[in-house]
């Protein structure tokens, strides 16, 4: 097309068409009525009448095309934030779920493993070393999803705001290390290998005594617990308490545990909040 109709093009043409209708208003007092001699009164009138309909018909067709192209932009800029919330929401919901699956996965190992205990012995534990050590491949896939989550929550600040990371990243960090802290026990042989079985023992391997036994934590361990778990409790206060039971060691499977569903619990947060900017937007 050689003429695209636009604000800014009609409003060029409305300028084009003023000009000559200046002329011929400014006939009388500048060109001493010259004009109006040369074309005569009425074609004069005739023509005064086509250019300030044009030039006002042009005006307005300019307004109404400013603010349809104004509509259009912001349609496109609607749709554009919107698909960064979809994106988003959608990489949330991703991150949630890998780390529920990697809850799964340290439930299941730890159920598998208690079940098939021996425990005639209760303080020297026994479990058949195929059932052992394919439970700790199972754990050991589980920590490093949760690091693989805890990395990624890390690197991704267009996911999560710094402001929202405290109590989502600083539990991942503790669920990885326990995780870790567990498997290391077996990896570098604190469990006791008899013939076709593997001895537990609680002082030579204490981290995979906590998973499977799942003894008594000491008082104020169990209180910083309460407070992490509890939703209630300020932001603040939550954060404190997870700064205590870091400082602590050994790490404890009940508190690894709160602290995955606390994480998973702030990402459902940051989901919910997206899915209500939404629905603002739908409603505005």
């Amino acid at each position: 097309m050689l003429f695209k109709f636009s604000s800014r093009n009609i409003i060029l043409a409305v300028i084009v068409v003023a000009l000559p209708t200046t002329i011929l208003l400014a006939d009388k007092p500048f060109f001493g009525e010259k004009i109006s001699t040369f074309l005569g009164s009425e074609p004069l009138k005739l023509t005064l009448q086509f250019l300030v309909i044009t030039v006002l018909g042009g005006l307005f067709s300019a307004f109404l095309m400013a603010r349809k192209e104004q509509d259009a932009r912001d349609d496109t800029k609607r749709k554009e934030n919107q698909a960064r919330r979809d994106t988003r929401i959608a990489n949330l919901q991703a991150l949630d779920e890998k780390l529920a699956e990697a809850h799964r996965q340290m439930k299941s190992s730890k159920r598998r493993l208690r079940s098939r205990l021996d425990r005639t012995d209760p303080k020297r534990p026994t479990i058949a070393k195929s059932d052992f050590e394919e439970c700790m491949d199972q754990l050991l896939a589980a920590q490093i999803a949760v690091e693989e989550v805890e990395d990624l929550i890390a690197t991704r600040r267009d996911l999560i705001k710094k402001s929202d990371m405290s109590l989502i990243d600083e539990p991942l960090r503790y669920a990885a290390r326990y995780l870790h802290d567990v498997f290391e026990d077996f990896e570098k042989g604190k469990v006791t290998r008899e013939a076709d079985r593997f001895t537990l023992d609680e002082a030579a391997a204490r981290n995979l005594y906590d998973f499977l036994m799942t003894p008594p934590v000491p008082g104020m361990i169990a209180a910083q617990r309460d407070i992490i778990k509890d939703e209630h409790q300020t932001y603040e206060d939550r954060r404190k308490a997870l700064g205590i039971v870091e400082e602590h060691r050994p790490r404890f499977g009940k508190v690894a545990l709160e602290c995955m569903r606390l994480a998973s619990s702030e990402l459902k947060h940051l989901i919910d909040a997206e899915l209500m900017q939404d629905e603002r937007s739908t409603l505005g």
